[in-house]
């Protein structure tokens, strides 16, 4: 069979959706997950590797608890040209230009392409940064301003108090204090999704029992999550889709709790159902509620009725405004530029003496 005509099953799509979840479980853990044996699962696996289906697997740091503010930047709709050999120029010069115009603003993490000739991307500024004082000080919906409005359709500010896990969503959370052992381990981590304990320990001069406690309260902080990367145009029988779900203002919140988390209460509400409602659509990565009480979703479909079906069930939520819908044509992981921004902490932990 050609590579190209390879229809992913209902057995490939469970797989990918599990290591969406947790891209570190082992062939054993799915096996047992999916009543099938390990070989099985490795089988499966490496095949949608070496097809391109599964790009790569990533260790996602959440930097909006590492200091930073994250951005998820969409750009305008590009205009349509009658020659196409003018087109294919005119958008990649435009890329190019929004990939410069935003690394002036602070570090790209990821990139995705969506039907319609635009993209969206994720950035992660220092805190302390001149750029993201203006953001702070102006309010961040005046960040177009810092930005091209010929190119720039929106800018949402990902909520700095929330981690990736929905239990962590649940629970009053502070920004985690990191020494510079845990981001020696978060290093690893993300040049090696996939590295073993005993290599992290070795590597950083641990013992194998740190390495794996640390590993655990990275983990159980949110700080990373641990998922894949997909190739959409390669995955027959699947459709790669993102939904931003903007909720209603009228909170409220149960009495007695603190006024920032009354106004969460409806997202809260809506990220409840997500998980309760919509189990047959994996999570690409866990639910991120904005700063603007936005939820933001990239999930698996098996087509396009599926997208349809969530997209009016989601509609029929009381607490839920409105809700876009973008389908993923192409997603690329910014390994380098999140390697360079944690070895910039580690530099100025070292500098300043900061254990």
């Amino acid at each position: 069979m050609n590579n190209q005509d390879y229809t992913l099953d209902k057995t490939d799509r469970k797989i990918i959706g599990l290591l969406a979840g947790d891209s570190r479980l082992s062939y054993a853990r799915i096996g047992s997950a999916l009543h099938l044996t390990r070989n099985s699962i490795k089988t499966r696996v490496k095949r949608m590797i070496s097809i391109g289906i599964i790009q790569e697997y990533i260790a996602d740091i959440n930097f909006a608890l590492l200091d930073h503010n994250v951005y998820y930047i969409i750009t305008k709709q590009e205009e349509k040209r009658t020659n196409r050999n003018s087109n294919k120029d005119s958008s990649h010069a435009r890329r190019k230009r929004i990939i410069e115009y935003l690394e002036r603003l602070g570090d790209i993490l990821a990139e995705i392409e969506v039907l319609g000739e635009i993209s969206i991307f994720r950035i992660a500024t220092r805190a302390t940064s001149i750029i993201n004082r203006e953001i702070v000080g102006k309010g961040h919906s005046n960040v177009t301003l810092l930005l091209d409005t010929n190119l720039v359709e929106k800018v949402i500010l990902a909520n700095t108090a929330k981690g990736f896990q929905y239990k962590v969503h649940k629970k009053q959370q502070q920004r985690p204090l990191l020494t510079h052992t845990d981001l020696q381990i978060l290093r690893c981590l993300v040049l090696n999704p996939q590295i073993g304990i005993i290599d992290m320990a070795n590597l950083v001069s641990i013992s194998t029992r740190t390495a794996n406690r640390i590993l655990n309260k990275l983990k159980d902080n949110g700080v990373v999550r641990f998922s894949i990367i997909c190739n959409p145009s390669l995955m027959k029988g699947f459709v790669v889709f993102g939904l931003l779900i903007y909720i209603n203002d009228n909170n409220e919140g149960e009495k007695g709790e603190p006024e920032k988390d009354k106004n969460n209460f409806n997202s809260y509400k809506v990220l409840e159902r997500l998980y309760r409602e919509t189990t047959e659509y994996p999570f690409l990565r866990t639910p991120i509620i904005s700063h603007d009480n936005i939820i933001i979703v990239s999930v698996f479909g098996n087509d396009v009725f599926a997208i349809d079906s969530m997209f009016k069930r989601i509609l029929s939520f009381e607490e839920v405004k409105k809700a876009e819908l973008y389908v993923f044509t192409r997603i690329k992981y910014h390994k380098e530029s999140i390697v360079k921004e944690i070895d910039f902490i580690l530099n100025s932990k070292s500098q300043s003496g900061m254990p």
